[in-house]
């Protein structure tokens, strides 16, 4: 079994560095491959980099490069719900896009304001996780909250209460991060067995900072994932959703 964990930043794949031991490392088209060896397994361990550019990038080197069977795709989020706080663990469901806009028409000098901008519902797209794998990630035991919900992707960095609760209006969405869409994407137009897992790490609407530490969380939860998975030696069929 071959699995592909991913992360965009050093701190959302140092913990699975540290814990799987790579043995190989691979620079492809300037994206880096950490590749452990877990008996009959390969685990990849891909550091994305940030955006949607760059995730879909790495996952279709990835999927192309190492005959990956199963994608976990994690790291940190800022939360668009007030009952959200920073270290809880939000498992996906689903991702769904929510950076296609559309402005209305204003002339020089009648300003912006983004609560006006209308989404382009036919790109908006929702992409799901395989159910197994979401299975699987709620029996995980984990010290704090865990919700299942939905993960709202793209390239932005929302920090605006009246900003954020727009959008959620729109996609109810339950946190906000800038890959995960594109992992999910590119695994549905592969076929491949997808999941993300989330930490959050801010929450503007209740003044909750950005804490960066907390992405050795969402790692250790998809470490035992992965041990899960590994235990069982068996694949997962994927079901439609």
């Amino acid at each position: 079994m071959n699995i592909l964990l991913q992360g965009a930043m050093d701190e959302e794949i140092n913990v699975f560095c540290e814990y799987y031991k790579p043995q190989e490392t691979k620079v492809i088209k300037g994206y880096e491959f950490f590749i452990a060896k877990n008996n009959d397994n390969n685990i990849i361990i891909s550091k994305t980099q940030k955006g949607i550019i760059n995730a879909t990038i790495s996952t279709i080197l990835a999927l192309t490069t190492f005959d990956i069977d199963i994608v976990i795709n994690q790291g940190c989020a800022g939360s668009h719900r007030e009952d959200f706080v920073v270290g809880d663990i939000v498992i996906g469901k689903s991702a769904v896009y929510i950076n296609d806009f559309k402005s209305a028409t204003k002339k020089k000098g009648e300003g912006s304001n983004s609560l006006d901008w209308s989404p382009n519902k036919k790109r908006s797209y929702e992409i799901p996780s395989t159910k197994e794998l979401v299975e699987l990630a709620k029996k995980v035991e984990y010290k704090g909250n865990v919700f299942l919900g939905k993960l709202g992707s793209g390239d932005l960095h929302s920090k605006e209460y009246d900003r954020i609760k727009y959008l959620r209006s729109l996609f109810g969405e339950d946190c906000e991060d800038m890959e995960t869409i594109a992992s999910l994407k590119v695994c549905e137009s592969f076929d491949k067995q997808r999941l993300s897992i989330r930490v959050i790490s801010n929450n503007d609407l209740i003044s909750q900072e950005f804490d960066k530490s907390q992405c050795v969380k969402s790692q250790k939860f998809v470490i035992e994932i992965v041990d899960s998975l590994i235990s069982k030696k068996k694949g997962i069929k994927i079901v439609q959703n």
